[in-house]
């Protein structure tokens, strides 16, 4: 039975539209960005119309004489719905507008967040008028360098009057690009209407920086099993909302046919997001990357199938709580299926980060406080430099960005990583495959304040897959010291000396679309729909 307030607010809000329709005014749908200051978010608002008595001169004809009578008449009054929360409370959750409404000379607009309709709240809860950017970036000196690095990698958001976010390539720069070729520290500035930022950009000195060997001697593998190409099965599966677990057995290449099994840990919302507007304010989740660190689980998305191999791919980073993730619910998180309340709940414990450069976004790592990201381009033909972004998990903002090169001997043996796991905030594992010499490397990339030194840690002989299908995901446990590589439905396992230990197939002809560990858990994520998947591995 529908409660009489909630009767009454709903007569209220359609009471608004009918006396107010025209007072609503639409514009493109574009990203909003909460600001620190609170306001109240109202389910409605508009004229209604409000009774009143007021006493008027009649004339009476019983007693020949005008006399005072009380007369009711109508106004329209503005009226404010019921207050359903505080702005604050979505301040890292992805807020979307495309119309507002004029109330004493103010804005207020309606706002979509996480894709859900919410309603009114004053403009004045946005951030207006702010460039958030990158403090400091810190760049290799690379004599071979062939592509500059776009100062518009440091750019989280710019926002305009009225609190939206303008799209980066729209704002003004004292310079498009900072050669790494000459060292020395550069002034980068942004300027858009009354927004303006500046960051500071050093070119690092040493030319030999990163400069290694790839001498170890590779460790058994070979070339095993033929996969599918990802454009052969890319539109299969199911977008409805899931009702039911998956289980996926993996036979292993010693002939047991349940060696390893895979289970649904939760479905991913299809977006978080209105399904409409630019790439920018798109937020859909198709994922590249995984990554787990405790109960923190990141991914990377992008807006479509292709965006993440573009050139300076842009994309999201979503931070989710695992011990706090229902294993169905998420899927309606852009529907009103869910009780408001249930809902705030679930959106309180997900974060979600401006469009930032990602790269391929198969590269994602984590540790207790950082993302880090390695955003590099899975089509480069030309001599690059890795390119890492550093996010903070409190407000999902890059923080920092380094440049660095690793090359076995001169740079023109470069080491252009596609595939990257995290170790801790200076240490991370990166996978090359070394199509040329048919195996792959594991390189150990070391930090040390902006210095960055490589060693070869380990390398597998032979390709693993025999119709060079691109790796998926990339991941090193820790706990049984050992990496895995995962090409489709296929997953390796290769001992910390680099030697193949085992290998699973899953027979989901699904993709993998992103490899994590931690401890004795192995998480899976497959898009169509978007699904994360855990298993216990053994040693």
């Amino acid at each position: 039975m529908i409660k009489k307030s909630v009767k009454c607010l709903a007569f209220v809000c359609l009471l608004g539209l009918f006396f107010q329709g025209k007072s609503v005014q639409a514009e493109a749908l574009t990203t909003k960005v909460i600001g620190n200051k609170n306001y109240g978010i109202y389910a409605c608002l508009g004229k209604v119309p409000v009774k009143y008595q007021v006493r008027k001169k009649v004339y009476s004809k019983k007693k020949k004489r005008y006399v005072l009578k009380k007369v009711t008449k109508t106004k329209l009054v503005w009226k404010f719905g019921k207050k359903l929360a505080n702005s604050r409370e979505f301040k890292l959750t992805h807020i979307q507008s495309q119309s507002y409404k004029r109330y004493q000379g103010k804005r207020y607009y309606f706002i979509y967040v996480d894709g859900r309709a919410i309603g009114y709240v004053n403009e004045k809860a946005f951030a207006r008028r702010k460039a958030n950017v990158v403090k400091e970036v810190s760049l290799v000196n690379n004599p071979k360098d062939t592509k500059g690095f776009d100062v518009r990698d440091a750019v989280n958001y710019i926002t305009d009057s009225h609190g939206s976010v303008v799209d980066k390539y729209q704002v003004k720069t004292n310079v498009d690009r900072i050669s790494e070729k000459k060292p020395g520290t550069y002034w980068v500035t942004f300027k858009y209407g009354k927004a303006h930022a500046k960051v500071k950009v050093t070119v690092r000195n040493n030319p030999k920086e990163g400069m290694s060997a790839a001498k170890l001697k590779p460790g058994q593998g070979g070339t095993f099993a033929q996969t599918w190409y990802p454009q052969q099965l890319a539109y299969r599966g199911n977008y409805k909302a899931q009702v039911f677990l998956h289980t996926y057995w993996g036979s292993d290449n010693k002939g047991q046919k349940k060696a390893a099994k895979l289970t649904t840990k939760f479905y991913e919302p299809n977006s978080f997001s209105l399904l409409a507007g630019s790439v920018e304010t798109n937020v859909r989740t198709n994922v590249q990357g995984l990554d787990v660190y405790g109960q923190d689980m990141v991914t990377t998305n992008f807006y479509g199938v292709g965006q993440a191999s573009k050139d300076d791919a842009n994309g999201r980073v979503i931070l989710y709580r695992l011990n706090r993730v229902p294993t169905y619910a998420l899927q309606y998180i852009p529907t009103t299926a869910l009780t408001l309340p249930v809902w705030k709940n679930y959106v309180k414990q997900i974060r979600i980060s401006p469009w930032i450069k990602l790269g391929h976004g198969q590269s994602v790592g984590s540790t207790g406080r950082y993302i880090y990201e390695l955003a590099n381009w899975n089509r480069a033909k030309k001599l690059r430099s890795n390119e890492l972004m550093q996010i903070d998990k409190k407000t999902m903002l890059v923080k920092k960005i380094w440049t660095f090169k690793v090359s076995n001997g001169p740079i023109k043996y470069n080491r252009y990583f596609l595939n990257a796991d995290v170790i801790d905030d200076n240490t991370i594992l990166a996978l090359f495959h070394n199509k040329s010499k048919g195996r792959y490397e594991f390189w150990r990339i070391k930090r040390n304040g902006d210095t960055f030194s490589a060693k070869e840690a380990a390398a597998v002989d032979g390709d693993l897959i025999s119709n060079s299908s691109q790796v998926q995901g990339f991941t090193y446990n820790v706990a049984h010291k050992c990496y895995y590589i995962a090409f489709n439905d296929f997953l390796f396992k290769i001992s910390d000396k680099g030697n193949l230990v085992n290998y699973y197939r899953f027979h989901a002809n699904r993709e993998v679309e992103g490899l994590a560990s931690y401890k004795s858990k192995i998480y899976v994520a497959m898009n169509h729909r978007a699904e994360v998947l855990d298993s216990t591995m053994y040693k």
